[in-house]
């Protein structure tokens, strides 16, 4: 059927989900196709019940057409439990692979697709689409299956009791089940749009509950109440919209179905009388003329559903097959990690891509020798951490090169490039966990007697002796227990568990105060030796002891030499620090 393919695409690409289990899944059919026949031989158990028990007053027919009875259903039974067993077992299994594919995929697409798209709406898929899924596919898809089967069964019986009522109710069928096809597509329009409302509602819920501090600093909590308001009325409106159609829907098919059954009951009627059939054969035909109008009836009620179903799977799917903008070439060097790197930038331009119209850094050119310390500043928007987002290829350059040891990096694996550089960003992102969790992020082998020693030799992390549990304290989701300073602290300690040869600070002490600056500093210092030291600042009473400082100004080095050279040039470092010493002092 071209029609079902057309709308329901998605549900190939899930069939390769489903073949690791065809075992299982012919086994669910078989029992599904028991259950299916057992109710169809009831419609010829009721004909000989009628002609040969009833019509001949036969006790004995009876009590074995009863005892034939109790001996389907209790097959019926056993049947129902394996189906639901092995469809339910193979869904969960399904849905579970699916999930873990998508996540595979999508924590490691790029930074460009998490800047245009909400964390929400990622969360959103992952989680209430999937569950969305499974409950359909275990609770629709078998049941959808069997009516299918019975509707099928049905007509066969049906052709097999009277083949002239059979082609009455067939011309009848075809009129229940065209409100199906036409109503179907506008079913799906509106459950897309239903579930990108709801994704909204959780997006909003999400940015707003992380923002909550400042949402009642600034006394919006009935602003952003009035807007979660409008996302949930939104998403009301097209599930109401939804609900009236396959209302309808359903409506239309019992109407056509079972007012099938009364025209098929009047000509059947007429042909009893005039004996051209048995009052038994016309008690079978309309059993299975019930069994085909209610498997109607109950694919009408599903196809609704299943189309929710292919919406969701289509948002799911359309995660997996996002493509990172930053990939990996086929040819991609591999290589053990480095001891000595030399990095050079060379001629570089790049913009954002939800800024393209905008250069960050133009031409941009710097080489950055092995074991040096160097320090870049300048002004907002200078392009100050976007040199690290491109030495860590989180972003490709619109153009010219970054270079390791005169390796273009896009010729490396990310595992390759990445697994040089220990990165620590201004906003250090702490995992809800313990401090010991945190630490050892990079290093699953490290032990807990080594994560005790960096803390013992490191007075700036000796905070962590004095929390409640040590590192076994559990720090809250997103390091919520603890203050900005010692999540950067934290996160420094995971860089130095983890030990690259560049040490990537991007105002890594920003949150500390002069005193535990003052530690860190130390603590790099400690740890600094053979290392390459790239730090990124605004303060610039952190960085007066790097050996070379690039002073940045409209994506372009504007002054670059050591703290007394730029001091004694009178330019724009002069004047930034200056000015923040005006504003320190």
């Amino acid at each position: 059927m071209p029609k079902e393919r057309k709308y329901y695409p998605e549900f190939f690409k899930l069939l390769p989900y489903f073949s690791p289990y065809k075992k299982d899944i012919i086994l669910a059919l078989l029992a599904l196709s028991v259950t299916a026949f057992m109710i169809l031989f009831f419609g010829k158990a009721i004909k000989y019940f009628i002609d040969f028990g009833f019509a001949q007053k036969s006790i004995f027919f009876i009590n074995i057409s009863l005892s034939i009875f109790i001996i389907a259903i209790l097959i019926m039974a056993a049947a129902g439990y394996y189906r639901a067993s092995l469809i339910n077992t193979v869904c969960e299994k399904v849905i579970a692979n699916l999930r873990k594919d998508v996540y595979r995929h999508i924590i490691r697409v790029s930074a460009e697709f998490f800047e245009i798209k909400k964390t929400g709406d990622v969360v959103s898929r992952l989680t209430t689409d999937t569950i969305l899924l499974y409950n359909i596919f275990t609770n629709s898809f078998s049941f959808i299956l069997r009516n299918l089967l019975l509707f099928l069964g049905g007509i066969i019986f049906l052709f097999l009791t009277s083949f002239k009522l059979t082609i009455f109710s067939i011309l009848l069928i075809i009129l229940a089940i065209s409100p199906i096809f036409f109503m179907g597509r506008a079913i799906k329009k509106l459950s897309n749009k239903a579930q990108e409302a709801m994704s909204n509602v959780g997006s909003h819920i999400e940015e707003t509950v992380n923002g909550v501090k400042t949402i009642q600093s600034y006394l919006c909590e009935g602003k952003e109440i009035r807007n979660f308001s409008n996302y949930v009325d939104r998403a009301l409106k097209y599930s109401l919209e939804k609900i009236k159609i396959r209302s309808l829907l359903i409506a239309l098919v019992i109407a056509f179905a079972f007012g099938g059954i009364a025209v098929v009951l009047w000509v059947g009627g007429y042909d009893v009388i005039n004996g051209k059939m048995t009052s038994g054969d016309l008690s079978s035909f309309i059993f299975y003329s019930i069994i085909c109008a209610t498997s109607l009836v109950g694919i009408s009620q599903i196809a609704g559903q299943m189309q929710t179903a292919m919406s969701a799977l289509a948002r799911v799917f359309e995660l997996l097959e996002t493509d990172s903008p930053v990939k990996e070439i086929k040819d991609m060097q591999e290589s053990e990690l480095l001891k000595e790197i030399k990095i050079n930038f060379k001629n570089i331009d790049f913009s954002y891509p939800s800024r393209k119209e905008k250069l960050i850094l133009k031409n941009f050119n710097l080489e950055i020798n092995h074991g040096e310390k160097i320090a870049i500043c300048g002004t907002s928007g200078s392009g100050k951490s976007t040199i690290l987002q491109l030495l860590l290829r989180f972003y490709d350059t619109n153009s010219g090169v970054v270079f390791i040891n005169d390796v273009d990096i896009t010729t490396l694996s990310l595992k390759s490039l990445r697994q040089n550089f220990s990165y620590i960003s201004q906003d250090a992102f702490i995992f809800s966990g313990t401090v010991l969790e945190n630490i050892a992020y990079a290093d699953n082998d490290i032990s807990r007697l080594q994560i005790e020693r960096i803390i013992d030799e490191n007075e700036a992390l000796h905070f962590i002796k004095n929390m409640s549990n040590g590192i076994d304290s559990f720090v809250g989701e997103k390091g919520i227990k603890l203050s900005g300073g010692e999540r950067q602290r934290i996160a420094i300690a995971r860089a130095i568990v983890k030990d690259s040869p560049v040490l990537l600070l991007d105002e890594a002490t920003s949150a500390l105060d002069n005193k535990n600056e003052s530690l860190i500093a130390k603590t790099i210092k400690n740890i600094s030796e053979n290392k390459t030291i790239i730090t990124i600042a605004h303060k610039l009473s952190a960085i007066i002891n790097s050996q070379r400082i690039i002073f940045l100004k409209d994506g372009k080095i504007a002054e670059e030499g050591s703290h007394k050279e730029l001091m004694a040039k009178d330019g724009y470092y002069k004047k930034m620090y200056e000015a923040e010493a005006v504003g320190i002092y």
